[in-house]
């Protein structure tokens, strides 16, 4: 299936692609529905009006601008009306393409409650990642020298500052991130913090840890649906996952995770990561990324709604 980046002649690109065979199906699937993929949807019924157009949202992008608008009045200004990412636009653009939408996909049946209840038929079609035969990692025998960690960018604001925290509490436990992670520069006192080079791969960062903490404080509806990919890797090496229980990390990691305590403290979830970091949980973790999160289990879900919409539509 092709992946088109819209450039500035993307109605040529389009025509292009839906002309290659024209005894073929065309299938669309339009990711996060931002503009001007409203245009360019409506292009392709207009030049082949039996074409099947999914929207996927894996997100509630709307939600996540509206919060990042209320933090400063820069923000503000920078999601101007004008913006395609003004909330009010994502929603608007959004909605024109359901207009000719024969189904839609969600990273989470969790996200989907944000979303009108006539946005139907759908499927769940969260992050995956290719399968790997790799051996899982092996649980550290030495609780002293506990190693935890998130990998990706991480905002303090949005919970990550709890990593900073724990690091600076329990000398005796070692924080591990990416360079450059979004944290600040470790202190001179941070000899417990290891930072690895930004393009060290996945498997080989996830065997520096013995736990993966994931902690998200912000409560507006963008953040709680988000699925973390950092949850999807921890899950796919085997790494016991320490997460804040969102509706889409509750139901993506079903019975694979350990809820962080509430409230946050420094030293429960210090003792949440010892409990974890001697524990095989890591096992479960692999165990469900196989059963909802590989390439082949996404398949089966889209297959499932293309056949609905094609006999819906009389294909």
């Amino acid at each position: 299936m092709p992946i088109i980046r819209l450039s500035k002649n993307w109605r040529k690109e389009l025509k292009h692609q839906l002309r290659r065979d024209p005894s073929a199906q065309n299938i669309v699937w339009a990711a996060k529905g931002i503009a001007p993929l409203d245009k360019a949807t409506q292009f392709v019924t207009q030049n082949d009006p039996k074409a099947i157009i999914f929207l996927d949202l894996d997100d509630d992008d709307a939600g996540l601008a509206e919060a990042f608008a209320k933090r400063s009045l820069t923000n503000r200004l920078r999601l101007h009306p004008w913006r395609r990412t003004n909330p009010r636009r994502i929603r608007r653009s959004q909605h024109a393409i359901a207009q000719s939408a024969s189904g839609y996909t969600f990273s989470s049946n969790a996200l989907a409650t944000v979303y009108p209840q006539s946005f139907q038929p759908s499927s769940r079609i969260p992050h995956v990642r290719t399968s790997t035969q790799q051996p899982l990692r092996k649980v550290s025998a030495n609780s002293a020298t506990v190693k935890f960690g998130s990998f990706g960018t991480l905002r303090p604001h949005k919970g990550s500052g709890l990593l900073l925290e724990l690091m600076r509490y329990d000398r005796n436990m070692t924080l591990v991130t990416f360079e450059n992670c979004g944290l600040g520069t470790p202190e001179p006192t941070d000899c417990n913090w290891v930072e690895l080079e930004s393009d060290t791969p996945l498997d080989v960062a996830y065997s520096h840890v013995d736990v993966s903490v994931i902690p998200i404080t912000e409560g507006n509806s963008g953040a709680q649906f988000q699925l973390p990919a950092k949850l999807i890797d921890s899950l796919q090496w085997g790494t016991p996952v320490l997460a804040t229980p969102t509706p889409a990390i509750e139901e993506i990691a079903e019975g694979a995770f350990t809820p962080l305590c509430s409230p946050m403290t420094a030293a429960h979830v210090a003792e949440q990561i010892r409990t974890l970091a001697s524990s095989d949980d890591g096992r479960r973790g692999a165990a469900r990324f196989s059963e909802v999160l590989t390439p082949q289990a996404a398949a089966r879900e889209l297959i499932l709604l293309i056949d609905q919409a094609a006999n819906a539509g009389g294909t």
